[in-house]
């Protein structure tokens, strides 16, 4: 399985928010993020990047 890290983009620097996702949704304008421990979490966001070689997910405030 491919776990990934989401980080929250803030003034040029990247907030550890998650570790061990398995799941990204959208939901309603919003984006919804589970790890493979059953945590989830809602943020009112905006995917900025996505790298599958750094397992990394990078959100933003919506703009």
């Amino acid at each position: 399985m491919c776990e990934v890290k989401v980080f929250k983009r803030e003034g040029g620097r990247e907030i550890l928010l998650l570790n061990d996702v398995y799941l990204v949704e959208e939901d309603g304008g919003a984006i919804r993020f589970e790890t493979i421990f059953g945590e989830q979490r809602i943020y009112e966001a905006e995917i900025e990047s996505v790298s599958f070689s750094d397992n990394k997910v990078i959100i933003r405030d919506k703009t």
